[in-house]
């Protein structure tokens, strides 16, 4: 859940229309400068808010895919992770709901086979105790006014030479050193991109009233890692199902709490 966390506040247009002016060397001309100012400033505003109203939000390609409904207004979150467990058919699967500081999970080990010795957990929501988790995990499981957990803003500040390419659309490139809280890459193909690293190319989408719903960036080829691609995807905005508390939740047992603390 760490990934939720690290959130980087959107400090306004003017950080990020800073960051967009670090592509443009002494040679640009005025109008790119414009250009770049403007698409800059349009995207800072299109990212999501504590105002936004509930939207779902899938995050791929990172080095942890999730999906799930945040609703910043209700101060409220929902995510779901799957995790494929390696040389297996396993899959880990699971799923939180956070409303402030209360929280509840759903975990399963999904096609372990029998004699495996894993936990088996209750198939309706966990209620978590606050008390038997962790310092890192009760601060991860809990609402701490995340508003874009694509980290879009993060890249737009660390992006460069952006411009429209359509109606809608804008393309340049993003800044992976400076842009780590997003975890996209790790450490080791982060160094392996070398100087590539600083200029990947990004592009992002806006709907009809200005809003991000896509944001993708392109990573090449580097060291053992093969050329992949980051997504995030935003869109019911406003129309996503409220979050709230679910009903008949049940203890979660000992062994919730021993795999979130691990």
């Amino acid at each position: 859940m760490n990934v939720l966390t690290k959130r980087l506040a959107l400090t306004g247009a003017l950080l990020i229309a800073g960051a967009g002016l670090s592509g443009c060397g002494a040679t640009g001309t005025v109008q790119e400068t414009v250009e770049q100012v403007s698409a800059a400033t349009t995207l800072a505003k299109g990212v999501p808010g504590s105002a936004t109203p509930a939207f779902r939000y899938s995050v791929k390609g990172a080095q942890q895919s999730f999906t799930g409904v945040l609703d910043a207004p209700n101060k409220s979150v929902t995510s779901d992770f799957f995790e494929k467990i390696p040389d297996s058919d396993m899959t880990l699967t699971m799923r939180f709901l956070v409303i402030e500081k209360q929280a509840w999970a759903k975990i399963s080990f999904d096609n372990a086979p029998a004699g495996a010795g894993l936990p088996k957990f209750p198939k309706k929501w966990m209620k978590l105790d606050r008390g038997r988790l962790s310092k890192d995990s009760s601060e991860d499981l809990t609402y701490a006014g995340e508003t874009d957990p694509g980290f879009v803003s993060t890249l737009l500040t660390a992006g460069a030479d952006l411009k429209e390419t359509g109606s809608g659309t804008y393309a340049g490139t993003t800044d992976l050193t400076r842009a780590t809280d997003a975890e996209i890459v790790d450490a080791d193909t982060l160094k392996a991109l070398g100087a590539k690293a600083k200029a990947v190319p990004l592009e992002v989408t806006l709907d009809g009233e200005g809003r991000v719903i896509k944001a993708v960036v392109r990573i090449p080829a580097a060291g053992k890692a093969k050329a992949s691609t980051y997504e995030v995807v935003y869109d019911q905005y406003g129309k996503a199902s409220p979050i709230t508390a679910p009903s008949g939740a049940v203890a979660a047992p000992a062994d919730a709490y021993e795999l979130l603390n691990g």
